[in-house]
């Protein structure tokens, strides 16, 4: 899917239309076409006032309408952004596919595709579509939820030497930098944003 740009979000009228759509003609537009109408009518079958007030309302109406569409779309574009902004940091967990596996973990980034729709980026590598987020928690409530899981994940703390690490998580805890952080019980830890995949002991 091509990416687009927040900007194109909150500013409709940056995005391309199609050229054969009425969406470009403004209410001047069609007072020039009324203006032609009444210099090219028949001079012995005039419009009559209660016609021509019928057409002059008529453009009034397109007038708000487009107005209205233009500030439904500003709208709902801020709101794309904003929402999806405001995951950032957040641990989200998706909605399980067919194989029952989800997508997890801390928001790092978004990005958004065609049709305005958010696409959250996660810490695990993968990317979750913001309409199937199932759950959003702090990471701090999120290590705890997971206290007693089986988790696999890659210990990315030094970028040179990722290590994959495995275990059942003990207890939680921040570090020194805020960061949600797993103990488990193989005596090591690991960041709740390197978490690959968890699983519920049985």
């Amino acid at each position: 899917m091509a990416s687009i740009s927040a900007a194109s979000l909150v500013n409709p009228a940056a995005q391309t239309r199609d050229p054969n759509s009425f969406d470009g003609l403004g209410s001047s537009d069609f007072l020039k076409l009324l203006l032609t109408q009444l210099t090219n009518q028949d001079p012995m079958e005039p419009m009559g006032n209660d016609e021509m007030l019928r057409q002059i309302s008529s453009i009034r109406e397109i007038e708000l309408s487009t107005t209205l569409t233009e500030s439904l779309r500003l709208l709902t574009g801020q709101q794309h952004v904003t929402a999806g902004s405001a995951m950032i940091g957040q641990y989200v967990t998706g909605i399980p596919g067919q194989d029952g596996s989800s997508a997890r973990g801390v928001v790092t980034g978004v990005r958004f595709v065609e049709g305005g729709k958010a696409v959250l980026r996660l810490s695990s590598g993968m990317e979750l579509p913001l309409e199937q987020v199932s759950t959003i928690q702090p990471p701090v409530r999120a290590a705890e939820a997971l206290i007693g899981q089986t988790v696999i994940g890659l210990d990315s703390r030094d970028p040179k030497s990722p290590l994959l690490v495995e275990g059942v998580v003990t207890g939680a805890r921040l570090d020194e930098k805020g960061e949600a952080v797993l103990e488990l019980d193989t005596g090591g830890d690991l960041r709740l944003r390197d978490v690959v995949t968890a699983t519920a002991e049985e």
